[in-house]
């Protein structure tokens, strides 16, 4: 993870309910919580052009948008060309899609499908990756359903987008995850869990924030 490309950044999905208020009074706090960057799931109705003026006007870089497998299925050239007009250059796959049967040889088609659109970013200069969740923890095979998505996704066109406290959610240790994916993750993100398995604010859980930090710049 290169910290220099990718500043701290607020996942606007977080603040969901918000966001369908007023998506720049979402834009205008999360620049006030001092966060240096947004990741997208949703642009609250505005242009490409309205967003740059205002992600200028607060001091936010975009750092990337998740967009559902159907959209960048059906509509990737509109959507690469709405964020390059403010500067993104990075689309995250968030799942799989409705009525997705969980087993190996789909996962595995999963893959394959999303290097064919990774391959249409790239040859746009954009990238594509794959953000998980607990259920790719999965085994199938021997072997997590994430790591037979990644074997059959070309590195190259489909990156990791780890999620670590959904890596410990789903039993795994996320730094030594990570540290697994060295190399194929430039973005990551971090919630954390309690004992109970429900999710806390990070450093009130059972998430080791700075382990998962270090294994983030052993990454790099």
């Amino acid at each position: 993870m290169n910290m220099n490309r990718h500043p701290i950044a607020l996942q606007l999905y977080s603040l969901r309910d918000l966001a369908r208020v007023s998506f720049v009074d979402v834009l205008e706090l999360t620049s006030q919580l001092g966060y240096e960057g947004v990741e997208f799931a949703g642009y609250g109705g505005l242009s490409s052009g309205e967003m740059k003026e205002h992600l200028q006007r607060l001091g936010l870089q975009a750092v990337s948008s998740h967009v559902s497998f159907e959209r960048l299925k059906n509509h990737l050239e509109e959507e690469i060309a709405y964020n390059r007009e403010f500067g993104n250059d990075t689309l995250v796959c968030p799942a799989p899609p409705p009525g997705f049967i969980r087993n190996a040889e789909n996962w595995r088609d999963f893959a394959r499908e999303l290097t064919t659109m990774g391959k249409q970013a790239s040859d746009q200069g954009f990238r594509l990756g794959y953000h998980n969740h607990s259920w790719e923890f999965e085994i199938f095979s021997d072997a997590y359903a994430l790591d037979l998505l990644f074997e059959a996704a070309d590195s190259r066109y489909v990156f990791a987008q780890l999620d670590l406290g959904w890596v410990l959610h789903g039993g795994e240790d996320p730094a030594k995850y990570l540290r697994k994916m060295a190399g194929h993750c430039p973005l990551v993100h971090i919630k954390d869990f309690d004992q109970n398995n429900k999710q806390t604010d990070v450093g009130c859980g059972v998430l080791n924030v700075e382990n998962v930090l270090e294994a983030a710049l052993d990454a790099e």
